[in-house]
């Protein structure tokens, strides 16, 4: 996890976007500071397999041109600027697999390796289908 990690951190770097690494309450949710172009990553959180998950989704807020102030990835799925974040770490996640030689024969596979939250789950199968085309 340490190398995913660290890669989605300099792809964070390698697009303009600066990250700040924090040890906060183990419920204290990730964020997006779009004004000061930082997201803060709580290295803490309580699902800790969900960390790059949540990276990914910060850094989608940032690349997605996302106008909000301030996202919390806890809160994902509750408006369209979320839901987008959340399909963008998905892809990135995957595209990440796919370029280690890393393939899975179902999208559960896939979800449970990357620590991807269960609610990505038809995302991840339309992600499967779409490239078994």
């Amino acid at each position: 996890m340490n190398e995913l990690i660290e890669y989605l951190l300099n792809y964070a770097f390698d697009h303009g976007i600066g990250y700040k690494l924090v040890h906060a309450d183990p419920y204290d949710p990730s964020l997006s500071l779009k004004n000061h172009n930082l997201m803060v990553i709580n290295l803490n959180w309580h699902n800790q397999s969900e960390l790059p998950f949540i990276i990914g989704h910060e850094i989608g807020h940032f690349i997605l041109g996302d106008k909000g102030i301030l996202y919390y990835s806890s809160f994902a799925g509750q408006n369209s600027e979320e839901k987008s974040a959340d399909l963008y770490s998905l892809n990135l996640l995957y595209d990440y697999a796919c370029s280690r030689g890393q393939y899975f024969e179902e999208p559960g596979q896939f979800l449970s390796a990357y620590g991807i939250p269960t609610r990505m789950a038809e995302a991840a199968k339309n992600l499967f289908d779409h490239n078994d085309d």
